[in-house]
């Protein structure tokens, strides 16, 4: 099952928001990274509606949110 599922990140290559705290902001690039995926770190409200309509994911980590 997680074989596919990391197939199928491998083969569409998304590009993935990420709102996330500055403590983790690297390790959830690296990680997508490692899977295949492509990150964008934005965090910025005026860049929301344009970051999310070229997006493939969202990842939301708000343990510190600004």
């Amino acid at each position: 099952m997680f074989e596919q599922m990391f197939e199928n990140v491998r083969r569409k290559s998304p590009l993935v928001h990420n709102i996330t705290n500055y403590v983790t902001v690297n390790d959830c690039a690296n990680m997508l990274l490692a899977c295949g995926a492509s990150p964008i770190m934005a965090d910025d409200p005026d860049d929301a509606v344009e970051i999310t309509s070229i997006c493939g994911g969202l990842n939301i980590n708000i343990g510190t949110l600004n």
